[in-house]
């Protein structure tokens, strides 16, 4: 049996690939910082795993050495397994070389991807077909694999170039939009151009005909279109926005039908046209795909309702690119037109937010009332000049007239929440950060 050793297990990423080795017949074994849920249930599953990084962890009888981009060069497993020859693999290369072995769907764009990856994963789930889906996010629905699956569902990340690694037999980009472009030398054209490679490798790319750039780039190869277009392959119409989410008319290419998805907001609608068209592609007749679709549950902390307290909702959501927040909150705003928003907006990373500048302010237009964090720096050392305040003043320069708060750490959102909020009011909680430990405190509070 093959054995392959996980520096850096615990990260959602690589316990889900952890997994999958271990499914598909790989003993495994790794190592983390520091012990985790995620940790506990990977031992659950038979994984042996060591707290703290150590060269006497790796030894000849591994025949994959996979790292987690957390992993520094100086790393003691990382150097020995080098040392010994063993074979390194960062976590794309070594997911693309098992989805390789499949015919793959794989999900592309620079927003919602994790979401229309669960989309087609949840649809295949209900069809004829056998899947193996794997998700960014946190998800409930695919934690285990199958060596025999027809399909391989996978979200792909252009943020370090790993999509380059697959094969896709169908690619989906469901947008192209300028983010993550410090791994392309800060060049929007260079990250269009890995775009462009990436269909150029695949049998057909299914690309938004909304977005520009995804419509331009999947033009010189084989592609078919989705979108509120109706010269694309399948498109959206006559669309009502209700509480419990959105319903509309599919037609194009494979039929007409109604639709009722239980998400928000047009981001949504185009994320499930791109799977809907996906299956249907594949061979799953779409009455059976828009059936499936009354039955999805979106990964977490996309639009998620944590809860409600004296009438006010909870939502936490991922966004923080400003073309993901102003899709949020336009959702938000379609589906309940007579609610005040609150939106809490907690900055992700200093080399974002240097980068998008004025653009950063835009979104919030849609909000009543803005509360600003500091910045969630993630892995980034901090720029000077480039903090929370910075945030608070473009938003402010741009909105005079908006009602906005800065919060100089987390403790101080929730009494300026508890003061400002009303019955029937919406917070919702917006960035990928630690952002998201608000809600079970905000849902004490009230």
């Amino acid at each position: 049996m093959d054995k392959a050793f996980f520096a850096g297990i615990g990260g959602i990423g690589m316990s889900k690939l952890a997994l999958l080795y271990k499914d598909i017949g790989f003993e495994v074994e790794g190592s983390d910082v520091r012990y985790s849920d995620s940790v506990k249930e990977l031992e659950k599953s038979g994984i042996k795993i060591f707290i703290g990084h150590d060269a006497k962890h790796i030894d000849m009888s591994f025949s994959k050495f996979i790292y987690s981009s957390a992993i520094k060069e100086n790393n003691p497993e990382l150097i020995e397994a080098k040392k010994l020859g063993i074979p390194v693999f960062s976590r794309g290369k070594a997911l693309a070389e098992i989805v390789n072995k499949y015919k793959s769907v794989v999900v592309s764009g620079t927003h919602g991807k994790t979401t229309t990856t669960s989309l087609i994963g949840h649809i295949l789930k209900s069809s004829e077909f056998s899947a193996n889906v794997y998700v960014g996010g946190i998800d409930n629905e695919f934690n285990r694999f199958d060596r025999n699956a027809d399909y391989f569902v996978v979200e792909s990340d252009e943020s370090d170039g790993s999509f380059l690694y697959f094969n896709p037999d169908i690619l989906i980009i469901t947008n192209i939009d300028r983010d993550h472009l410090n791994h392309y030398d800060w060049s929007f054209d260079k990250l269009k151009e890995s775009f462009a490679l990436l269909a150029s490798k695949s049998k057909l790319s299914i690309a938004s005909m909304d977005d520009e750039n995804a419509y331009e780039i999947s033009k010189p190869y084989p592609h078919k279109y989705f979108g509120l277009n109706k010269d694309a392959d399948m498109y959206a119409e006559n669309i009502r926005y209700e509480k419990d989410g959105v319903y509309f008319e599919v037609k194009g290419a494979f039929g007409n039908t109604d639709v009722f998805l239980p998400l928000l907001g047009d981001k949504n609608i185009s994320n499930a046209l791109a799977a809907l068209l996906a299956v249907s592609t594949i061979g799953i007749n779409l009455e059976l795909g828009v059936s499936a679709l009354k039955t999805f549950k979106p990964p977490a902390r996309r639009m998620e309702l944590k809860g409600i307290r004296n009438g006010i909702l909870i939502i936490d959501d991922h966004a923080d690119h400003p073309t993901e927040i102003y899709a949020t909150l336009s959702a938000l705003k379609k589906h309940y037109p007579d609610k005040r928003l609150v939106a809490v907006y907690q900055p992700h990373r200093y080399s974002r937010v240097k980068m998008l500048g004025d653009e950063i302010a835009r979104p919030f237009e849609l909000a009543d009332i803005v509360i600003v964090m500091e910045i969630y720096g993630a892995f980034e050392e901090p720029i000077s000049g480039i903090n929370g305040r910075y945030v608070n003043d473009l938003i402010e320069k741009k909105y005079p007239d908006k009602e906005l708060f800065f919060a100089e750490n987390e403790r101080s959102v929730i009494p300026i929440l508890k003061k400002i909020l009303k019955k029937g009011d919406i917070v919702v909680l917006l960035g990928p950060g630690d952002i998201e430990e608000l809600a079970p405190l905000l849902l004490k509070e009230l």
